[in-house]
């Protein structure tokens, strides 16, 4: 059974993210997944859009509860706060 999609609007996503002037990201990268810092205004380019969602479990598990679609059609993965 497949998971529900949840999507965020922009200022749900950007309410998430966490602290500082860099978030971390994943995207897959065929068997791997390749992780990186980017500029916190990159990410914020990217949720406003790239229709950020919930990301599923395994992904959150990680701490990194955003999905969102890039330019290139790539889905990553990105950082978010620690629940309180």
């Amino acid at each position: 059974m497949s998971e529900e999609r949840i999507f965020l609007t922009f200022d749900q996503a950007v309410e998430m993210l966490p602290d500082g002037d860099s978030i971390h990201t994943f995207m897959c990268g065929g068997p791997v997944l390749l992780g990186a810092d980017w500029d916190r205004k990159r990410v914020v380019e990217v949720l406003r859009n790239g229709k950020p969602e919930l990301s599923g479990e395994m992904a959150t598990n990680m701490r990194h509860g955003i999905a969102a679609t890039r330019e290139d059609g790539e889905t990553i993965f990105i950082a978010t706060k620690e629940p309180s």
